[in-house]
């Protein structure tokens, strides 16, 4: 199947499961995010203002604030060069709404935190495999921030959003770890095994 397929596909799957049952999974997934190293050791976390359908990660950001984190989320440049950056984060009224029920940081350049100064990015997507690679919106955003990015990945799925393969190609970045409610799967352990 192409890509526009799976894409397709996901966004079906994620409509039709309840929001309840999407929380109750991101609950566990805090969970076990927040017993990892990647996150105790974050000093700024990157996360972005999820769609309706996707899984609600205003709970993270809070729990992040409340561990004296600061919090980052993108704001992408399709009229430029389909860049993207990564904007210091305090409150909702920071957020405008841009198209497609997306919701960014207003663009204030005082407020860019360099990718250096990132250490853990949850990298959001529509479906992974165990290797780390996944199924975007298909803006190609992530992959671009990801190729010199130096620090950790970590994307948070439930086991339904899980599949064996993901068809990818030279320019789709793997993340290094998804955290499903039910388990930790590090992705390059599972890239050499299949090498």
């Amino acid at each position: 199947m192409s890509k526009h397929v799976y894409r397709t596909l996901s966004k079906r799957l994620l409509h039709h499961i309840p929001r309840q049952y999407k929380d109750d999974c991101l609950n566990s997934m805090m969970v076990h995010l927040q017993e990892t190293n990647l996150w105790q050791e974050a000093d700024t976390v990157a996360l972005t203002i999820p769609r309706n359908n996707e899984l609600n990660v205003e709970e993270i950001i809070k729990a992040a604030w409340k561990s004296g984190k600061q919090v980052v989320i993108p704001k992408c440049f399709p009229k430029k060069d389909h860049h993207m950056e990564f904007y210091l984060y305090t409150n909702k009224k920071e957020l405008e709404n841009v198209y497609l029920d997306l919701y960014e940081p207003k663009d204030r350049r005082e407020k860019i935190v360099d990718k250096d100064f990132i250490d853990l990015i949850i990298v959001p997507g529509l479906l992974f495999d165990p290797k780390g690679y996944r199924i975007g919106y298909g803006g190609g955003y992530y992959d671009r921030y990801l190729v010199d990015y130096p620090n950790s990945t970590v994307s948070l799925a439930m086991e339904e959003q899980i599949v064996q393969y993901i068809p990818f190609d030279d320019n789709d970045i793997p993340v290094d770890f998804i955290i499903t409610e039910d388990r930790m799967i590090h992705c390059e352990i599972e890239r050499k095994k299949s090498s």
